[in-house]
């Protein structure tokens, strides 16, 4: 199983104190923002409440883990698991005062939220099966979850230009959706050896496309190089401050596929040369075949649970339990009761999938009647997975900030009309719907045969909840397929008797033997317009009312508490929160007569505000002005003149009077700006130009005197530096050569004391070369 990298569990006595920072005034929503999403942590539409997103390598869980879900759900949330698309569990309507809580329950059983958001690996992704499915090449949860420990442990993994998503597969059927994700492994063998093709560039949203094959083989052993050097061209070419343009995608179109594979193979080399990558794989237990023959049963639902929710394991004598998870919503008393049903059986164990369903797998074939009996004690409608009727929503705007409409509830109203309607008909075999509250793809509309994406239309100034349709989508290596989209907008009240009217028409054309990706490619968008005719008229709000009401709601519809997303939250918003909180600290400042408090906390946050690109969270005054100083001061990106920052904000202290108070608060304001120009210099990839070839060659050209103190210990140094300065004529230049450490921090700080001025600092390989000017 799974182990919870101990560093992550390191980390949340520092997380803890962010939420205190933000509880008691310290910080601002939006750089809570930016430490909280990368813990997975998402503000719910309104901003009150919180969801927690644990991700589940591989979509595997164990018994203990299942039930510890559900006991947070019911102590912190409100009592529901949501499965999600990417096999992750989301609890809901947390408390701010509990998002710890919840972390520390968490943690002892090797469950984290951790990179659940903001631009980060996210959850990876296998196929449900894996391990025990007839077709697969190999056990490919293995690496999946191998994988996970590698890359959650490594910093670089929160900190990229945007999420990065990856999918393992197990054989040619693709569960997982290798195609449709920024990384996909695909197993395969070459001669004996077990390893993967290697996709890249896939992904699903407002823009979706397909992943290019970047490698056509590799071996296991290779999994963490391959993926290392993929991620880390991400991470150092790709545009972070275009958040609508920043996904490995949109990389690899501005670069052409033949160059970001030359960066790829350049990173591949590089790191096989110089690092040893070696994954945790724990190989799993399997249970032992077993001759098994099934009872006769006259039981007519009985056999219709066996028909749709159950399947043979390549384990002889074990099946696979389908258990269908409507809109993905699972209640934690229910799994609670799934736990305790799944002890009377030796080997069971939990999968979350794709589609938003639980799987019980190693369940004993001869005992597989007693679990249906037990199972249909539960208040769980579990029958018919796979179906028409297994429909995938998103959350929408029942608690997302992006979400347009209410798709949980229409996927509701759609159930009701396929039960009604279409069990066991054709197209409840062939055909499977998605939908989407809003353009983003968390409900996987991109992939879907049917599926329907939430718009919003004004009709005389009043907004009306609307639905996209696409078709066509389709998961399977060679085959996937994007769902088109074909135009037809429809009232989302209308939405179920348009479907109803739809599938009719299907019904009536299509048979057993009927391709359906094929019938869909060629006749279903005709049909879909033709019928959409009759239900894209939308009547005045006088006329009928209804229509400008969303499904599961009582109000008029309205975009009140849609707000901006934060799946991108991270360093940015990080960054900017603490600039603008020092222009306030400023300007509070400047109302009360320069106010040493505002201008110290000016100072502190200006100094802080770019040490997150360095790797550095500073949470004192003493740690932000020693990293700006280390990592902006000395290695040439600022004025040198800022090596005193330390000992100008110590000199911020009472007793000032006013024209000193303003002369610290000029000296703040001038370094808040400097930074915001350091900060709009940055690139893409979070690098600083440093000082300008000119400036830097008319003063190297300047020095008059050189003097190699390297390895001479302090404060030696400084007294052979006073010295050799004593010596000097006003005005005459002198360049120092000091080590690292000591050195540098004392020497330029002691003569500046003495009345020199230090033209520039700049960092050579292991030693600092320091020019000063003689005063």
């Amino acid at each position: 199983m799974f182990k919870l990298p101990e560093k992550i569990k390191q980390d949340l006595p520092i997380y803890q104190s962010e939420i205190e920072d933000f509880l008691e005034g310290r910080s601002s929503w939006a750089r809570f923002s930016g430490i909280r999403v990368p813990w997975g942590n998402y503000s719910q539409r309104g901003g009150k409440v919180f969801m927690c997103r644990v991700r589940l390598p591989a979509g595997v869980l164990s018994t203990s883990q299942l039930m510890a879900l559900a006991e947070a759900s019911l102590l912190y949330g409100d009592g529901i698991l949501h499965i999600t698309t990417r096999q992750d569990i989301q609890i809901h309507n947390i408390k701010i005062e509990d998002i710890i809580k919840v972390h520390n329950f968490l943690k002892d059983y090797e469950l984290s939220s951790r990179g659940g958001g903001g631009n980060t690996v996210r959850n990876i992704t296998a196929c449900p099966l894996a391990g025990i499915c007839r077709e697969e090449i190999f056990d490919v949860r293995e690496d999946a979850i191998a994988l996970t420990e590698y890359l959650i442990a490594d910093d670089i993994s929160y900190n990229l230009p945007r999420k990065f998503k990856i999918a393992f597969s197990g054989c040619l059927m693709d569960c997982a959706g290798c195609l449709v994700n920024d990384v996909g492994f695909l197993a395969t063998k070459k001669d004996s050896l077990s390893g993967y093709r290697v996709f890249v560039g896939g992904g699903m949203g407002a823009i979706s496309l397909k992943a290019q094959l970047l490698e056509e083989f590799i071996e296991r052993k290779d999994l963490g190089y391959v993926t290392r050097a993929i991620r880390d061209v991400f991470y150092k070419y790709s545009d972070r401050k275009n958040k609508h343009h920043n996904r490995l995608r949109f990389l690899i179109q501005d670069l052409g596929f033949e160059r970001f594979k030359e960066y790829y193979q350049k990173e591949l080399k590089e790191l096989k040369e110089n690092e040893y990558i070696l994954l945790r794989r724990k190989q799993f237990n399997y249970p032992l075949k077993k001759k098994i023959t099934l009872k006769e049963n006259n039981d007519k639902e009985f056999k219709e649970f066996l028909r749709y929710n159950c399947q043979p394991q390549k384990q002889e004598g074990f099946l696979i339990v389908k258990l269908r998870i409507s809109r993905g919503d699972l209640k934690a008393d229910t799994a609670k009761k799934l736990v305790e049903l799944a002890k009377s059986f030796s080997f069971v164990e939990f999968r979350t999938a794709r589609e938003q369903n639980l799987y019980i797998v190693n369940v004993e074939a001869d005992k597989i009647y007693d679990l249906y009996l037990e199972l249909k004690n539960i208040p769980l409608d579990f029958l018919y997975p796979d179906t028409l009727l297994d429909i995938v929503a998103c959350k929408g705007s029942t608690t997302c900030n992006l979400g347009l409409c209410n798709s949980p509830a229409l996927a509701g109203e759609l159930e009701e009309i396929v039960k009604n309607n279409f069990l066991n008909k054709e197209v409840f075999n062939k055909i499977k719907i998605k939908i989407n509250g809003c353009p983003n793809a968390c409900g996987q509309h991109p992939v879907g045969l049917v599926s329907f994406c939430g718009a919003v239309r004004k009709i005389k100034e009043r907004a009306v909840p609307f639905y996209r349709l696409f078709l066509g989508g389709k998961i399977n290596k060679d085959e996937t397929k994007l769902a088109f989209d074909t135009g037809v907008l429809i009232p989302a009240k209308n939405v179920p008797l348009f479907l109803k009217d739809f599938l009719e028409r299907i019904e009536n054309i299509i048979n057993k033997e009927t391709d359906i990706y094929e019938f869909m490619e060629r006749e279903a968008k005709s049909i879909a317009e033709e019928i959409a005719e009759k239900y894209t008229y939308l009547p005045d709000y006088e006329e009928n009312k209804d229509f400008y009401i969303d499904w599961g709601r009582t109000e008029e519809f309205s975009l009140a508490g849609l707000g901006a997303g934060e799946c991108g939250a991270g360093v940015l918003e990080v960054i900017e929160a603490d600039l603008a909180e020092a222009d306030i600290a400023l300007k509070e400042a400047e109302k009360q007569n320069y106010s040493l408090q505002y201008i110290k906390r000016a100072i502190f946050l200006t100094s802080r505000a770019l040490l997150i690109v360095k790797g550095i969270d500073a949470r004192t005054e003493d740690e932000a002005l020693d990293g700006f100083i280390d990592k902006f001061v000395k290695e040439g990106f600022v004025d040198a003149k800022y090596f005193k920052l330390k000992d100008e904000f110590n000199s911020i202290r009472e007793g000032l009077n006013l024209k000193e108070r303003e002369e610290k608060f000029i000296f703040a304001k001038n370094f808040l700006a400097d930074v915001r120009k350091l900060y709009k210099s940055m690139d893409s990839s979070f690098n600083f130009p440093k000082l300008q070839k000119e400036n830097l060659s008319s003063i190297n050209s300047s020095v008059q005197y050189k003097l190699d103190l390297k390895g001479t210990p302090c404060p030696i140094n400084y007294v052979k530096a006073k010295l050799f300065l004593e010596g000097l004529k006003k005005g005459e230049i002198l360049e120092i050569l000091l080590d690292e450490g000591e050195p540098i921090n004392n020497v330029p700080k002691s003569l500046e004391t003495d009345g020199h001025k230090i033209i520039k600092i700049e960092k050579i390989d292991s030693f600092y070369k320091v020019i000063v000017e003689k005063k």
